[in-house]
């Protein structure tokens, strides 16, 4: 079995590092192909990942031509021409049985398929989508005009990946496709703090107080990742009484907004910034709880790896968080108080949280093995 691989991300997030870990699992057991740009390895996060390939057998193939340098490129078939004719001539050296490009959103990888359709012996591709929402929901530019291709476009596919049931469902409905296969993310897991452990010590090390901590990790956008939600579910915390602090783990384009909104509600005190770090197997085990009040969501890893160091999660049930997480850690889209309501309680009774159960839900759907696992299953069918 060979398979060809394309990842035309310039940014890295979680969708790029489930790729990066699915490229290394199926290499174990077939010949596996990743080509990327040379201009996405300028984000020190994919050349990070890129250089973590080395001790493997992965044949990696530089682009020179940008695989995805814009939107208006993305949509345009003139446009993108040069990407397909780079990327159809590593096909036809390849000549792969099957070619799966990473789809951060729902109308990305239209290069990798005209490179398909130019090929010699044109191979099946298929995307792996991790957010099936709307591009105008998820705040895309030209959000409403990708909109009205998507259907159009995410339908070029011959099989189409998901990371949820939900995200499945989405496209059957909205673009009427075929019903999708999910795979979800592949994973590292984190190792939950041991018994006995000085929980305060190893906090107090980190600059962090030794009170109940509400963490939020990722990357700062708002409009994402509901950092302005975590604050009102802190102001509300707070003028009850509740001993609580907020971490803030992760970088973005939105954090000083953040910062300003935190001063603006007077909880300044109650939040700490840690920004990016690269120790979060080490940090996520000394936090109580994890929020995610998202507004959308595909199976954000951050979750995954929360849970697997059995630390709870409450966020709002979007995506693969609803399938995730137990039904009263997931409440309904725009439920702060319910969000409020679930913390309260899991101050007052940390043990409801079933811990083991849901590690197991997660190390067993994101696994990277299990992962590749189903991809050639669906490749040998």
């Amino acid at each position: 079995m060979r398979i060809f691989l394309v990842m035309e991300e310039l940014q890295c997030g979680g969708a790029e590092l489930a790729f990066f870990a699915l490229c290394r699992a199926l290499s174990e057991r077939c010949e596996v192909h990743l080509a990327l740009s040379q201009a996405s390895l300028q984000n020190p996060m994919i050349r990070s990942l890129h250089d973590s390939l080395g001790d493997t057998p992965v044949s990696i193939h530089r682009c020179e031509t940008p695989l995805n340098p814009g939107t208006i490129t993305n949509l345009h078939p003139l446009l993108r021409r040069a990407a397909a004719r780079e990327l159809a001539s590593l096909m036809d050296a390849v000549q792969p049985d099957v070619v799966i490009v990473n789809l951060p959103t729902i109308e990305r990888g239209q290069a990798v398929v005209d490179a398909a359709n130019i090929c010699r012996l044109r191979p099946p591709v298929w995307g792996y989508l991790h957010l099936s929402q709307r591009p105008s929901m998820i705040g895309s530019k030209l959000g409403h005009a990708r909109d009205f291709m998507a259907a159009k476009l995410i339908r070029r596919f011959d099989r189409l990946l998901t990371v949820s049931e939900d995200g499945a469902r989405e496209l059957v409905h909205r673009y009427g496709t075929d019903s999708p296969h999910v795979v979800q993310p592949p994973t590292g897991t984190l190792v939950p703090l041991p018994a006995g452990a000085d929980r305060s010590r190893l906090r107090t090390a980190q600059g962090l107080p030794n009170t109940f901590l509400l963490g939020m990790v990722g990357r700062i956008t708002i409009h994402h990742k509901g950092h302005d939600v975590a604050l009102r579910v802190m102001r509300k915390l707070l003028e009850q009484g509740h001993a609580v602090h907020l971490v803030v783990i992760g970088d973005g384009p939105d954090r000083q907004k953040v910062r300003t909104m935190a001063d603006r509600l007077g909880i300044a005190s109650a939040v700490t910034f840690l920004g990016w770090r690269d120790d979060i197997d080490r940090l996520m085990p000394l936090l109580d709880a994890v929020l995610m009040p998202s507004r959308y969501e595909g199976l954000p890893q951050v979750a995954v790896q929360a849970v697997t160091a059995h630390v709870p999660v409450l966020g709002y049930a979007v995506g693969g968080l609803a399938e995730l997480l137990p039904s009263p850690f997931a409440v309904a889209y725009g439920a702060e108080d319910k969000l409020v309501a679930g913390i309260v309680s899991l101050l007052k009774n940390p043990g409801q949280w079933p811990a083991e159960e849901v590690r197991l839900r997660a190390t067993t759907w994101c696994e990277p093995r299990n992962a590749a696992e189903k991809v050639l299953a669906l490749t040998r069918s």
